[in-house]
């Protein structure tokens, strides 16, 4: 178990761009909200995988759609934490950890910020060891762990919770959700 603070997100953030290769978008927004979020509650617990209780709940925390979309329009911060609570009153259980879904760009300083928001340990793990463009293209997909329930949130409150039959179609309508969100903007 290890804290990381406020100043560790700096080089996670360089480090994140470069496992990311060029996909999931710059960090640098992620970084910053990351670096508010712990500022205003805390440092991160971050857990290696063998600390992480058998009865723990852990889902992974990210962003989903066009990274170059936050330049202009910064999320608001707690679009994820709407989703959390979401699929925590779906499945009737808290959530114990998050995890990141991909080592790259946006999505690797984002959890820190749900983390901390949520106070919640990070598990120190990745759904890829990279930035991937479909959700489907992660290991958990390989062993058969579904992507579902899955829980989205826009900037305006909106939520929708999915289940589908394999994370393909889990890829397909979850985009859909956000291009029929951001088309009402």
């Amino acid at each position: 178990m290890r804290t990381v603070v406020e100043a560790d997100l700096e080089d996670l953030a360089v480090g994140a761009a470069v496992l990311g290769t060029g996909g999931g978008g710059n960090p640098y927004i992620g970084k910053l909200l990351a670096q508010q979020a712990i500022r205003q509650h805390g440092p991160v617990t971050l857990v290696d995988v063998d600390e992480v209780p058998d009865d723990a709940l852990v889902v992974p925390s990210a962003m989903m759609g066009a990274p170059t979309v936050m330049v202009e329009k910064l999320p608001r911060g707690d679009e994820i934490i709407r989703a959390f609570r979401t699929l925590e009153e779906y499945l009737g259980r808290r959530i114990t950890h998050t995890v990141s879904i991909e080592a790259g760009g946006l999505n690797s300083t984002t959890p820190f910020s749900v983390a901390a928001q949520m106070k919640i340990p990070l598990v120190d793990a990745d759904g890829m060891g990279r930035a991937f463009p479909e959700i489907q293209m992660v290991t958990p997909t390989m062993f058969g762990i579904s992507a579902t329930p899955m829980a989205l949130a826009d900037e305006k409150g909106n939520t929708a919770l999915i289940t589908t039959v394999d994370n393909r179609w889990t890829e397909r309508l979850a985009r859909s959700i956000r291009s029929t969100w951001a088309r009402r903007r």
